[in-house]
């Protein structure tokens, strides 16, 4: 009778448990439940099948955990070792919003639509055509005028003997038939010539800079900065070419054509003037700027068809300065043949080499060769 007693006490311990694992309030299980675990609806395992009077009664959940968990399948005949067959599962379907509570789900967050009343973004400036390095362009332009004005300033109070008793034959074919000219009317219009191929050049990025500056709102101001950066490019084109030029003339020390003649109105012919005539100042200068403003005309805008004008207005008011230094006597044709060549060169070179391109490649280098060395000048503009 007291172990009666006992097994009744401890299967009132643990019953409470057992009921309230969530097994045992899953759904409608079919024969099989959880409490049979602890003597409640024990099957018969002598005939495979529950015993009818064994089963209790469950309690149904709630219609939101019916809808939310799926249906479990039973265990299958724990007598005869075989699972039952795989039963497929609904997906749960959406549980409705619980609107007595009178909470809503958090707004999902859009992206704001763009205000049609607001101007639209102004467009991006383009980079300055030019880049200056003053590390670079400023010895350059120092040495450039130093080289123009301390040849000026030593060569102001030389003299020589004039060439009297030159020999015209050592002068070329080509040269000698320049030989007899001066005028004072081609040497004063070639000085014009030479003025305005200093000056165009400045005015006229000036006057591209302006219209191009109004295309876009503000940028004026951006406009003026690439100007100025042009400016001084051009600046530094004429310092490198009369630096140069004044360098190799005396050096080279080559009489002009009116020192052949004892008397001349275009100049003393004893003066140190008068044999600085290898390579013409004149000419290469006005290459040199003009070329200079085309090359950044022709950069600014590459597509243009203003571009070929640009170059032969430049090239033909160059070429007439030439000319008219051969007309007045001052320089022979071979002076003013390498004056162009030069001036062009040093008008075209130098503003490539400052040109705002990161694709651009530069380079130098030096070989030794068995003969000496072999100096290498490499770049893609």
């Amino acid at each position: 009778m007291s172990r009666c007693l006992s097994l009744a006490l401890v299967l009132a311990l643990v019953a409470p448990p057992a009921a309230a694992h969530p097994l045992a309030r899953a759904p409608d299980l079919g024969a099989w439940q959880p409490a049979w675990l602890f003597g409640h609806g024990l099957k018969d395992m002598s005939q495979g099948t529950p015993s009818p009077t064994s089963r209790t009664p469950t309690i149904a959940p709630p219609t939101s955990v019916l809808a939310a968990a799926p249906a479990l399948p039973p265990p299958g005949d724990m007598s005869s070792g075989t699972a039952a067959p795989a039963v497929p599962l609904d997906p749960p379907s959406p549980v409705p919003e619980d609107t007595s509570s009178g909470t809503s789900p958090p707004p999902v967050p859009t992206t704001p639509a763009a205000d049609p009343s607001l101007p639209p973004a102004p467009p991006a400036l383009p980079p300055h055509l030019m880049r200056l390095r003053p590390a670079v362009d400023v010895p350059v332009i120092a040495l450039g005028l130093v080289m123009w004005l301390g040849t000026n300033l030593a060569a102001r109070d030389m003299r020589w003997s004039g060439c009297q008793a030159c020999d015209r034959s050592h002068i070329n074919g080509l040269d000698r038939r320049v030989l007899g000219n001066e005028s004072l009317a081609a040497a004063h219009a070639s000085d014009a010539l030479l003025y305005t191929a200093i000056a165009a050049p400045i005015v006229a990025d000036l006057a591209d800079t302006l219209v191009a500056g109004r295309r876009a709102p503000g940028s004026y101001r951006h406009a003026a900065g690439g100007w100025a950066r042009n400016v001084v490019v051009l600046f530094e084109v004429l310092a490198v070419n009369v630096g140069l030029n004044n360098l190799v003339k005396y050096a080279v020390r080559r009489p002009r054509p009116y020192s052949y003649e004892p008397e001349s109105d275009l100049g003393d012919v004893q003066a140190e003037e008068a044999r600085l005539s290898f390579y013409s100042g004149h000419t290469s200068t006005a290459f040199a700027m003009m070329s200079a403003w085309a090359t950044l005309f022709t950069l600014r805008h590459p597509r243009a068809r203003a571009a070929v004008p640009a170059w032969l207005v430049a090239v033909g008011l160059a070429a007439t300065t030439g000319v008219l230094r051969v007309e007045a006597g001052k320089h022979f044709w071979t002076d003013v043949l390498f004056g162009s060549v030069a001036g062009t060169a040093i008008g075209v070179l130098v503003p490539l080499l400052h040109r705002n391109d990161r694709g651009r490649r530069f380079s130098a280098g030096m070989s030794p060769t068995p003969r000496g060395a072999l100096v290498s000048l490499t770049g893609r503009f």
